[in-house]
C-alpha cells in the first residue's frame, strides 16, 4: 500500500483537523469529523504507513519531521507522536506527490500589512475597501509590475510580493510609502528579506518569507523594515534612506537579525524625514489608471505597468506636479490612457486633455502579446515625449502672454527651469537672471535660491562668461538667506552644500548633505543629477555614476536629463569606461549639440583610447566654447576632489593637446 502523504502548500500558525487531508492515491479524506480527530491525537491508525516522524524537541521549528527509521529498514516507522497540544498541527510536507512541482530558489520577498484593518473595517467597511480598491489600482498594482514584483498571497488586509532582487523590493516598497504619506484611510507597514524559498503548487514557504513576515509586524507606521542582508544589497542612492535599527530576535527563528528601518515622516527639528518641498502655480497633470475591460490577467499586468510607466516619467518633470487618480481635477491638464485587446492583437488609444477639457492630443499605438515588452517600453517614451511637449508648448504660450512685469516668482522659475533645458553658455546667463528676479519677487521661495544656486554652480565650471560675474557674486547672499528654509528641501540642502564647498573644499558636508537629500527624495531625477554633481566634483566617482544612471532611469524626459547623460559620461571616463563614456556622448548629443561638458568628456576619452587624430579634432570644437580654457585655470575652477578619476580625466585632456597654462 502506498504511504499517506501530508498534502499542503505552506506552514500554517494554527491548522484544525477540518482543514487537513491525507491523500491516498487519487482519494482525498477528508478529517472533518471530531471522533477521528480525536482518533488521530491519541494513536496512529495501525494501517497508516508514515516515513517520518514529527519531532518538536532539536528545532527551531516546533514541528519539524524527522524519519527515525534505520537506514536498513525498507518499511516505514509507525512510531508517529503527534505534536498537537489539544489540537491537530500539520506544518510540512512529509512526502511529494510524483506529479508535485517544487523549486527552491533565491527571492526577496515584501510582505505588506494595513495598520489597524480590523478598526477600519469596524468604524466604516465600505469606506475601507473602497479605499483598498482604489489603492490597488492606482498604487499597488502600477508599482510592484513596474518592478516585475508577483504578488504570491493577498489576504485582504496583507500582501507578500516577490522579487528577483532586494533592490527593486525597496524601491518599490518606498514608492509605494511615498504614494501613501499623508493618505486619510490607509497606513500600511512593510517587511523585506532576501533569502531562500520553495515553491510548490504555485505557493511559496520558506525562511525568506517568514523573515519578512516578521519584519513587516516590527515595522514602524509608515516605514520600512529591512533584514542586513537586503540593506548590503542596495547601492548609494537607496541606502542613505535607511538607519540602522539594531538586532532583532524574531519568533521562530534562530539566528538574530540585523535591521535597518526607513521611518515615516518626523518632524525635521527632530532630525528626521520630511515630505518633499511642494511648489505652487506650476502645471498640474493628472495621468489616469490605463483603462483595460479585458478580463485576462496578463492584460490587467500590461495595463498596470503602462500606468506606472506613465507616472515615473511624467514625475520626473520638476516644472510638473504629477499624479495618478481615477477622479478628475478640473485646473489639471489629464491623460487618458485605455488598452484593448482583440485575441493577441493589442491597441493603446492615449488622450491629453487640457485643464478646460479640451482635447489637445490624440495617439494610437498597436502591438501584440509576443511584442508587449518592447512595444511597452517604446510607446511610453513617444506618449510622454509628445506630451511634454504639447504642455510645454501650452504653458510656455500662457505665460509669453502674461505682460513681463506681472510675472509671479514662481512663475519666473519656471521659465528659468524652461531656459537652461538646452544646457548652451547662453542659458546659464538668462536661467540665472531668471532665477534672480523669482528671489527679488518672492525672498521666501526656497525653490527658487536651490534652482538658482544650482545653474550657478554649474555655470562656475562650464563658462567664464564675464555676464555671470553679478550673479556668482549674489551667491554668498542667496546662501545665508536659503539656510533656514532648507530643512526637508532636497535640493536646496544640495545647493547650499555645493556652493560652500567651493569655499572651503569640505568633502565631508558634502556627502552629508548628498544623503539627506537622497532620503528626502530618493526617486526625484533632478535631485539624483545634482547628487551626481556633487559627488563627481567631490571625487566620490562611484556614487556619482550610481545617482546618474538612476537620474536617466527616473528622469528620461526631464529638462535635466541633458545634464545626467553629460555626468554618466564624465564618471565612466574617470572609471576608465571610455568606450561607454563615448556611447553616452552619442546619445546626449542627439538632443542638445551645445553642452560643452559632451565635447570635453569625448576629447578624453578618444585620447585614452588611443585615437588621438579624432581627440585633438573634437578639442578644438571644445575651444570654440572656452578659448581660454587651460589645464590649470580647469583646475582651480574644478578638480574632481584631487580623486584619482579626476587626474584620469585631465590626463586624456592633456594627451589630446589641451595647454597646461
Amino acid at each position: 500500500m502506498p504511504p499517506y502523504h501530508h498534502d499542503l502548500n505552506r506552514p500554517s500558525k494554527s491548522m484544525t483537523p477540518n482543514r487537513c487531508a491525507f491523500r491516498h492515491g487519487s482519494v482525498c479524506q477528508r478529517l472533518n469529523s471530531r471522533p477521528l480527530a480525536i482518533a488521530l491525537r491519541r494513536r496512529t491508525p495501525r494501517r497508516l504507513a508514515i516515513p517520518a516522524k514529527i519531532n518538536r524537541s532539536k528545532s527551531r521549528d516546533p514541528c519539524k519531521i524527522t524519519d527515525e527509521r534505520s537506514p536498513h529498514s525498507k518499511a516505514p516507522s509507525r512510531n508517529l507522536r503527534w505534536p498537537c497540544q489539544g489540537r491537530l498541527r500539520i506544518v510540512a510536507l512529509m512526502t511529494s506527490a510524483p506529479d508535485q512541482q517544487i523549486t527552491r530558489k533565491l527571492a526577496a520577498i515584501l510582505a505588506a500589512d494595513v495598520v489597524g484593518y480590523s478598526r477600519l473595517m469596524g468604524e466604516d467597511e465600505t469606506a475601507t475597501l473602497s479605499a483598498l480598491r482604489t489603492l490597488r489600482a492606482e498604487v499597488f498594482g502600477p508599482v510592484f509590475a513596474k518592478h516585475n514584483g508577483q504578488v504570491v498571497k493577498s489576504m485582504g488586509d496583507g500582501w507578500l510580493i516577490e522579487f528577483a532582487s532586494a533592490v527593486e523590493a525597496v524601491n518599490a516598497a518606498m514608492q509605494v510609502q511615498d504614494q501613501l504619506r499623508g493618505h486619510a484611510t490607509i497606513a500600511l507597514r512593510m517587511g523585506i528579506h532576501i533569502g531562500d524559498v520553495t515553491r510548490s503548487d504555485g505557493d511559496l514557504y520558506g525562511d525568506g518569507i517568514n523573515i519578512a513576515a516578521r519584519l513587516e509586524a516590527l515595522a514602524p507606521q509608515g516605514g520600512v523594515l529591512i533584514s542586513d542582508a537586503v540593506h548590503a544589497s542596495l547601492d548609494g542612492t537607496l541606502s542613505p534612506s535607511f538607519t540602522a535599527t539594531g538586532t532583532q530576535t524574531l519568533k521562530n527563528i534562530a539566528r538574530p537579525v540585523v535591521t535597518w528601518a526607513r521611518v515615516p515622516d518626523a518632524d525635521p527639528a527632530q532630525g528626521g524625514r520630511t515630505a518633499p518641498h511642494t511648489r505652487s502655480n506650476f502645471p498640474t497633470l493628472c495621468v489616469t489608471p490605463t483603462a483595460n475591460s479585458d478580463p485576462r490577467a496578463e492584460l490587467g499586468d500590461i495595463a498596470d505597468a503602462l500606468t506606472a510607466d506613465l507616472a515615473s516619467y511624467f514625475g520626473s518633470i520638476n516644472w510638473l506636479s504629477t499624479s495618478v487618480s481615477a477622479s478628475d481635477n478640473p485646473e489639471a491638464y489629464s491623460l487618458r490612457p485605455t488598452l484593448r485587446a482583440r485575441g493577441d492583437r493589442l491597441r493603446l488609444e492615449t488622450r491629453l486633455h487640457a485643464p478646460n477639457g479640451d482635447t489637445i492630443w490624440t495617439h494610437k499605438s498597436n502591438s501584440s502579446l509576443d511584442e508587449a515588452f518592447d512595444w511597452q517600453d517604446s510607446v511610453i517614451v513617444e506618449i510622454a515625449d509628445h506630451s511634454i511637449g504639447m504642455i510645454l508648448e501650452a504653458e510656455t504660450t500662457r505665460i509669453m502672454a502674461i505682460p513681463d512685469d506681472a510675472l509671479s516668482a514662481e512663475q519666473c522659475m519656471l521659465m528659468g527651469i524652461m531656459v537652461w533645458r538646452d544646457f548652451s553658455l547662453e542659458s546659464f546667463v538668462r536661467s540665472a537672471a531668471l532665477h534672480d528676479r523669482a528671489i527679488t519677487a518672492k525672498p521666501d521661495l526656497a525653490d527658487a535660491y536651490a534652482e538658482g544656486l544650482i545653474v550657478l554652480m554649474a555655470g562656475r565650471t562650464m563658462t567664464s562668461n564675464p555676464r555671470l560675474d553679478p550673479f556668482l557674486a549674489k551667491i554668498p547672499e542667496w546662501v545665508e538667506a536659503s539656510r533656514p528654509m532648507a530643512a526637508g528641501n532636497a535640493m536646496l540642502t544640495l545647493a547650499i552644500a555645493i556652493a560652500t564647498y567651493v569655499q572651503d573644499q569640505r568633502v565631508i558636508p558634502v556627502k552629508e548633505a548628498v544623503a539627506q537629500s537622497l532620503r528626502l527624495a530618493p526617486f526625484d531625477a533632478r535631485v539624483l543629477s545634482f547628487c551626481g554633481w556633487a559627488n563627481l566634483w567631490s571625487g566620490q566617482t562611484e556614487d556619482a555614476f550610481d545617482c546618474f544612471r538612476k537620474s536617466l532611469e527616473f528622469g528620461r524626459l526631464g529638462p535635466f536629463y541633458v545634464a545626467s547623460v553629460g555626468g554618466v559620461a564624465n564618471a565612466s571616463v574617470q572609471l576608465g569606461r571610455d568606450q561607454d563614456a563615448l556611447d553616452f556622448v552619442e546619445k546626449g548629443l542627439a538632443l542638445s549639440d551645445s553642452y560643452p561638458t559632451y565635447f570635453g568628456v569625448k576629447c578624453a576619452a578618444l585620447a585614452h583610447l588611443g585615437r588621438l587624430d579624432e581627440a585633438r579634432d573634437v578639442l578644438q570644437h571644445y575651444l570654440t566654447f572656452e578659448p581660454n580654457r587651460t589645464l590649470k585655470l580647469w583646475k582651480s575652477i574644478n578638480n574632481y576632489g584631487g580623486s584619482e578619476g579626476g587626474k584620469r580625466y585631465f590626463e586624456g585632456l592633456r594627451l589630446a593637446g589641451l595647454p597646461e597654462e
